[in-house]
């Protein structure tokens, strides 16, 4: 007779047992101890499995380590049969490889991913084996599913050394997004500050700064990273933090590795921090960040290399920076020391010659003395004041002009041409304008780069002369024959088209200078599609309504005031509220809200307009125009 399976249920099993007599609850609680008992004899099974596992291991180990490996091969072989999970498996792997026996090791770890594919451990493993086997296409296509866990840098390992043996990939080269997760795995896996640097790199290289930021470090060990760093954070306009990192780079750098040491110097993180300081706009603390690096030159070398490009650039910067300090502070003494000690030094480094030069032309200048003064002068007496200001360090112009001229003889730089230009005109003012418009033409024939194609710096130079003496043909004509020859214009094809084309090739200033031109032309469309290019797009924008960065001010007020003349004035007034924002100095903010009063009038919005005049108006009190705008609007609202 057949036995029959049945579910038993809680009194059933309590009547099996000849518990019938007892309760339900209490029979209940005895199916729930012998349950427990199962379990529990299970996994004292497990776990007397992996220790007999692990003593099996314990025992080829000791035959391997008493030069017995025949037999320890035997015992592992025999140990294969019990791998439990892949970790056991790893350490069968482990045991073959260092017997010698490779093809056993590689047979070990492909069986456990026949049955585990995609394991993590193990794929990571016999990655790092075909590696080593310089089986580079197998192990990038092992390691594949390793992206973004925690074995990741093994895929980017296999990834980035198949790579490199396919061909010799420039630098360049490796800065592309596809690397980014590679380099970010790479990090993860070594902890290696280089591999999040150069994913922050791919980023910066994109204009992405965001994701550049959000891979910063939470501590930096060594001054190159802390460094590297505070670039990251300027270039994000994150001002407050560059600073900590470039804090954080200095006092690393007494205690830092001799290679560190090679690839930043004091002078650049001071430079980074002074700038980090100015843009906060904490002057003094920017101060005392060049001081504490001039002052350590001026005793010694520090340990610097001064041969350095990088340190022989900054250096001399941040010297004329702490001048130009010391002078707006009303110290000349100061200012005088530490520009001539840098011309001396640097004889060819424009800008502390042309600091220089402005230097010497404002402490050469008579004083400027009422009658009373100017009648103790005669007398042979002088207040304190005046006495102080005789005391004050001065520099010779001729001097400055000597060494801007020496320095034009050994390096033809265009720009020390013109500040040589400016310092002649400032000083001697029987110069006509004929007279300096023939600088002019003069610099442009001997600066020459090609028929009508001149240096950049000296080709804004004469339009910008051009145009301050009205000579507006004669800027035009130039403008034409300079950009048409140095983009290569179809002379038969319209001037203006091919500008428009070929705007993006063009720098923002000439793109500036082009949509001036037309507006002044009467071409509105071209002069629209110009300065929008300009205002919009230069930075490299789409939504038509962020201000690029690279746009001057004056260029968005020229594109308002012709939206203005077309009628569109709600266009007009949302630029020059932005435009009002970023603005240089007071006089263009208060110029910017008239016109924006202007607009409001002709709409008699009086309110508005009284609003917007009364900006101008606290912001330069004597804007004439203004005055007279709101004496008329206050008669209109009584």
């Amino acid at each position: 007779m057949k036995k029959k399976f049945v579910c038993f249920g809680v009194r059933d099993f309590c009547r099996s047992r000849n518990y019938a007599h007892l309760p339900n609850a209490f029979c209940f609680f005895l199916l729930i101890i012998n349950f427990y008992l199962v379990v529990c004899a299970a996994s004292c099974r497990m776990s007397a499995s992996r220790s007999s596992f692990t003593g099996m291991l314990d025992d080829i180990d000791a035959l391997s380590e008493q030069g017995q490996d025949r037999d320890a091969l035997s015992e592992l072989k025999k140990a294969e049969k019990y791998v439990y999970d892949s970790w056991s498996r790893i350490g069968i792997y482990r045991r073959y490889f260092e017997m010698g026996e490779t093809a056993l090791a590689e047979r070990t770890l492909v069986r456990g991913l026949k049955r585990n594919p995609k394991n993590p451990e193990m794929s990571a493993v016999y990655a790092q084996f075909l590696m080593r086997s310089e089986r580079g296409a197998e192990a990038v296509k092992v390691s594949e599913c390793l992206r973004g866990t925690r074995f990741g840098s093994v895929y980017s390992e296999a990834y980035l050394r198949e790579l490199a043996s396919e061909k010799e990939a420039s630098a360049s080269e490796y800065f592309d997004k596809r690397f980014f997760p590679i380099f970010c795995d790479a990090y993860a896996g070594s902890n290696d500050a280089y591999w999040l640097r150069d994913a922050a790199l791919i980023c910066l290289k994109d204009g992405d700064y965001d994701t550049a930021y959000s891979l910063k470090p939470t501590d930096c060990f060594e001054p190159e990273d802390a460094f590297f760093w505070s670039l990251v954070m300027f270039d994000s306009r994150r001002f407050g933090e560059a600073a900590a990192y470039a804090e954080k780079a200095r006092s690393l750098y007494p205690t830092s590795s001799i290679r560190s040491r090679h690839r930043v110097s004091p002078v650049e993180i001071a430079a980074v921090l002074s700038d980090s300081h100015i843009a906060l706009s904490e002057t003094e603390e920017a101060e005392r960040a060049r001081r504490s690096v001039i002052a350590e030159m001026q005793r010694n070398t520090g340990g610097m290399n001064i041969a350095d490009e990088n340190v022989s650039s900054l250096l001399p910067a941040l010297f004329v920076d702490s001048a130009l300090y010391a002078e707006a502070n009303g110290n000349d003494d100061e200012a005088s020391r530490l520009l001539t000690d840098t011309v001396n030094a640097w004889p060819d480094y424009a800008p502390a010659l042309i600091a220089y030069a402005d230097f010497a032309r404002r402490t050469s200048m008579p004083p400027s003395e009422d009658l009373q003064e100017l009648t103790l002068r005669d007398n042979g007496l002088a207040t304190l004041k005046m006495e102080a200001y005789d005391r004050r360090a001065k520099i010779p112009v001729s001097d400055a002009e000597y060494r801007i001229d020496r320095s034009l003889e050994r390096i033809n730089n265009p720009v020390l041409y013109i500040a040589r230009l400016h310092l002649k005109y400032e000083t001697d003012f029987s110069l006509t304008p004929d007279e300096k418009i023939s600088d002019v033409w003069n610099e442009l024939e001997r600066s020459s780069v090609g028929t009508n194609v001149y240096p950049d710096v000296i080709f804004e130079f004469a339009l910008n002369r051009l145009l301050a003496y009205r000579r507006y043909d004669d800027a035009f004509r130039l403008f034409r024959k300079s950009i048409a020859a140095k983009y290569d214009f179809d002379a038969s094809r319209d001037f203006w088209e091919a500008c428009a084309s070929s705007v993006r090739d063009m720098t923002i200033r000439e793109a500036e200078y082009a949509a001036w031109f037309a507006a002044y032309s009467r071409l509105a469309d071209t002069a629209i599609r110009l300065y929008e290019y300009c205002v919009y797009e230069s930075g490299g924008g789409t939504d038509g309504k962020t201000i690029s960065s690279l746009v001057s001010t004056p260029s968005c007020m020229n594109l308002a005031m012709i939206y203005e003349s077309l009628g569109s004035n709600i266009q007009a007034l949302d630029l020059y509220a932005a435009s009002s924002v970023r603005a240089a100095d007071a006089m263009q903010r208060a110029e910017i809200q008239y016109r924006m009063a202007l607009i409001y009038s002709a709409q008699s919005k009086t309110r508005e307009a009284l609003r917007s005049v009364g900006y101008a108006l606290t912001l330069v009190p004597n804007h004439a125009r203004a005055k007279l705008l709101r004496d008329r609007l206050a008669e209109q609202s009584r």
